[in-house]
């Protein structure tokens, strides 16, 4: 690679570097002296990023490195960027279980007027492009912007101007493509996802030709892609594909995504969690307890006669008693990080962190009233008065001999003597 002028540099699955050739030095002459085997690419991406980024900048430059990381990791097309005096092809390849290799190639020495874009030389451009050129980009459905070897609109086809709410080619006036997409946004009213637009456009010089997202106002996005220098009288294209249906879709489908994954740790009847989810949270919290030497405490409670009520009025009254009291459930524990659940049938667990017992048996008794108190029926069933049975348990973090089933034991021991001294009651369990 180094006869070839390739630079190389292998990662493994884990994103530290594994080995490098002497072009990869020459490149980026940074590294020479720095680089090592088994250091996070990280740490290659600041050094490079301190050598290139103004004073200004720098503050950013810890998103400029995840996103670097993103783009190594997930890349799947070469890109070019400006590097001192040349134009740089990049490329990321997969190597499976052996993690990936990038390599470095220079393309073309950086043409006039890009060498220096604080001071750019002057030269003399074409006044048009070909009737050719223009009939094949005003066929395509995306949007095409031609920038000057300065970085000045010179042409766009219809598709392009449609998207920036402009009326015609001349009110390009030569701009730059960032004060177009600042003036598309000035008379909306502003949104995060515009600044961060903003700061998309300021860095993607120096990655010219990896797709990068901007918003529209009315909630419409395009993807741009630049391919620089393409032409030979200097001029490059700016692809802009209206992804705002594809953006749509994806949100739709994350949604629903999100709606199928509450469904599978949520009860069907009640809209409590699920035993799974119950189960999950419980195995989290006592770890955090462990660790924090903190308190966890549980009721577990019990619609009584239940299978009376369904026998005597019907499993559809059934039903509508255990929404019921699922959502009173739900009004009577508003503490943090408590979590409410149906446990399974009739049997519902209250789970509450930092919580001791003597607090665990004030709320216990609280809903215990709150139920009593609560009238249920209809035309057919009259009024119905329900009770509540309920055992609570707590354990601490300094009982490192315990498992979380042993909280599930307590408390649902202390239930059953609940039920055994006739209902209606709270009984604490003994530790």
């Amino acid at each position: 690679m180094d006869q070839l002028e390739v630079a190389v540099c292998v990662f493994d699955t884990n994103d530290r570097t594994l080995l490098w050739n002497d072009t990869f030095l020459q490149f980026f002459p940074e590294h020479a002296g720095h680089v090592y085997a088994g250091e996070d690419y990280r740490e290659n991406l600041r050094r490079f990023y301190l050598r290139r980024l103004p004073e200004d900048e720098l503050s950013g430059m810890e998103r400029y490195i995840e996103e670097g990381i993103h783009r190594h990791r997930h890349q799947q097309r070469a890109f070019e960027f400006d590097h001192y005096d040349y134009r740089v092809r990049v490329a990321s390849l997969s190597l499976g279980a052996f993690g990936r290799i990038r390599l470095w190639r220079k393309t073309a020495p950086l043409l006039t007027g890009m060498q220096d874009r604080i001071s750019p030389k002057q030269i003399q451009l074409p006044n048009q492009i070909s009737a050719d050129t223009v009939m094949a980009l005003e066929s395509l459905a995306d949007g095409i912007l031609m920038v000057d070897t300065q970085d000045r609109a010179v042409w766009a086809n219809r598709s392009f101007l449609v998207l920036y709410g402009l009326p015609d080619i001349e009110s390009l006036n030569t701009r730059m493509f960032g004060d177009i997409y600042i003036a598309t946004w000035a008379h909306k009213q502003p949104t995060p996802d515009f600044a961060t637009g903003l700061s998309v456009l300021k860095e993607r010089q120096r990655f010219s030709g990896a797709p990068y997202v901007l918003a529209l106002p009315q909630d419409r996005w395009v993807r741009v892609v630049e391919l620089r220098g393409t032409q030979a009288n200097g001029y490059s294209f700016f692809s802009h594909v209206d992804i705002t249906d594809s953006r749509r879709q994806q949100e739709k489908l994350r949604q629903l995504t999100m709606h199928l994954e509450s469904l599978a740790v949520k009860d069907a009847l009640t809209n409590l969690v699920n035993r799974r989810r119950f189960d999950e949270v419980l195995d989290s919290e006592w770890r955090r307890m462990l660790r924090s030497e903190s308190t966890l405490s549980l009721l577990m409670l019990d619609v009584d006669h239940f299978k009376r009520l369904n026998d005597t009025f019907g499993h559809p009254f059934g039903d509508e008693v255990l929404k019921c009291f699922a959502t009173l459930l739900s009004h009577c524990v508003q503490r943090t990080g408590s979590l409410v659940a149906r446990y399974g049938g009739e049997e519902f667990a209250v789970l509450l962190p930092n919580t001791d017992l003597p607090g665990a048996a004030k709320l216990a008794e609280f809903i215990r009233q709150q139920v009593e108190n609560m009238a249920l029926g209809n035309e057919k069933t009259r009024l119905v008065r329900i009770t509540v049975s309920i055992g609570a348990a707590c354990v601490s973090g300094s009982e490192l001999d315990l498992s979380s089933s042993t909280l599930i034991d307590r408390a649902d021991k202390a239930l059953y003597q609940a039920k055994e001294k006739g209902r209606n009651r709270v009984v604490l369990a003994n530790t």
